[in-house]
């Protein structure tokens, strides 16, 4: 910037005194006076001075100009060296912070595991319990009869006990405090009371080697009847059509393996069990077979099984009052169902040989058909319907028929509560021995010596299932 203003300064200087001489040089030939070429110098002499102060002060702003950028550029250099400093101390807080948040897991477990008490047999443990109620009014035929009026009724009490002991080995207990029902009206009882009536539903350990296999020992859920439980959906109403006319049982005593292959497309479950049911553990020359296998596909369900088994009548006895060996009784199940979060239908059909005949050596077959199906209308309400028809004995009553159907509305005011308004109806036609017993009541019970072939159970009333 100086080399620039002494070049200015010099050209300014050049300038004048070319100005200068010229003016000299063309006064010359003209023999002016002495005092004319002073005139002349005088006046060149000022504009000298004058240029030269005007280079000056030129000069000098820009000198002013110069230091004033200098100075911009020096504050500025500082300010960038600050940033710089600033930006250095937010990346060594942030280090610092993220390497603190990672020591936060372990400081916590740390902390826990210092006041964590010792671990006990109820780390795993989970403790819950279902039970069915309803309040109806009962009005069986023929009349009278004790169970006819309106009352109250405890169906099923549940107490459940999990405990998972590693990620393989668990166990459940459950305990059904009414198994046959509690009547609640007026101090009148059903075959269940409030005490005494206990029994244990499940009891077993299981080892879960993987998806594929499973197996549990004690009592523990047959294959069948629980499967159909959970696609009906509606088991705190009414048994399912075999439970209830007692073609097997829901839960018995002994060994099962099951497991669901190809994620979720196959499922399977085989028992080997004593074959009276949970209520009646039996210790028996040989043990009974049940089995299920079905096929499942968007909502579609497909499903087959069996029994074979002589449930648990092949006990020895001592003579001469050993019986006959007892005939072998068989069972076979087919199920086709579709299921969504709306919807719920399905048909089921069994075929059962030598059921209830098993101690006696007189053949005898049974069928029955299943049509059940929901609706929710919301992911609240819904409404419901069922009709089961029996031939409860093919060769030895020909005439005997069962039927059994229901209809209902329900309402889940919360996940674990469930409520429904149900109107059921049963009847038994041509009854032979005079009375048919299921899961209900008995229809058509013979009494004062009087047999009754015909009966029939009407009942309407808001059952309800809570579980926590």
């Amino acid at each position: 910037m100086q080399k620039r203003c002494a070049l200015l300064s010099g050209a300014a200087l050049g300038v004048l005194f070319a100005g200068a001489f010229g003016a000299t040089a063309q006064a010359a030939p003209r023999h002016h006076h002495a005092t004319a070429a002073a005139a002349v110098d005088t006046v060149t002499q000022e504009k000298i001075e004058s240029l030269t102060s005007a280079v000056s002060t030129l000069e000098s702003r820009l000198n002013d100009e110069t230091a004033a950028r200098q100075a911009d550029e020096a504050r500025a250099q500082a300010a960038e060296a600050k940033a710089d400093a600033a930006e250095a101390d937010t990346q060594a807080t942030r280090s610092e912070l993220q390497a603190q948040i990672q020591t936060i897991p372990t400081d916590v477990q740390t902390a826990v595991a210092a006041v964590k008490p010792k671990s006990s047999w109820t780390d795993g443990t989970k403790v819950s319990a279902t039970v069915f109620t309803d309040v109806s009014n009962i009005n069986q035929t023929p009349t009278p009869n004790k169970i006819n009026g309106t009352g109250a009724d405890i169906k099923r009490a549940y107490l459940i006990i999990d405990h998972q002991f590693s990620p393989i080995y668990s166990a459940e207990l459950a305990i059904d405090f009414a198994p046959n029902g509690i009547i609640l009206n007026g101090g009148t009882f059903g075959s269940g009371t409030l005490m005494g009536s206990e029994a244990i539903k499940y009891a077993y350990v299981q080892a879960k080697y993987a998806d594929e296999f499973i197996i549990q020992g004690g009592a523990e859920k047959t294959p069948w009847i629980p499967f159909v439980e959970d696609l009906y959906g509606y088991r705190y109403i009414d048994k399912v059509m075999i439970d209830q006319n007692k073609f097997g049982n829901s839960s018995d005593w002994g060994v099962n393996a099951h497991g669901d292959l190809g994620k979720g497309l196959f499922d399977y479950s085989v028992s080997v069990v004593d074959g009276a049911g949970y209520k009646n553990p039996t210790r028996s020359q040989q043990m009974d077979v049940e089995a299920r296998a079905n096929f499942n596909w968007n909502g579609f369900v497909l499903a087959g099984g069996g029994y074979w088994g002589k449930l648990g009548n092949d006990i020895q006895t001592a003579p001469p009052t050993a019986p006959p060996a007892p005939q072998t009784a068989t069972r076979y199940d087919v199920l086709l169902a579709y299921t969504n979060s709306q919807i719920r239908a399905g048909v089921e059909y069994f075929n059962a040989t030598d059921w209830k005949v098993v101690p006696k050596l007189t053949p005898d077959q049974a069928q029955g058909w299943s049509v059940f199906g929901s609706y929710n209308v919301t992911p609240q309400w819904a409404v419901f319907g069922r009709y089961d028809g029996l031939d409860p004995s093919m060769k030895l009553a020909r005439m005997e028929r069962y039927n059994y159907y229901n209809i209902g509305v329900s309402y889940e005011p919360v996940k674990t509560v469930d409520i429904a308004l149900v109107y059921k109806h049963e009847d038994i036609a041509h009854a032979p021995t005079g009375g048919y017993s299921d899961g209900t009541t008995v229809l058509a019970p013979t009494s004062n010596g009087v047999l009754r072939t015909s009966g029939g159970f009407n009942e309407v009333g808001i059952y309800t299932q809570f579980k926590f």
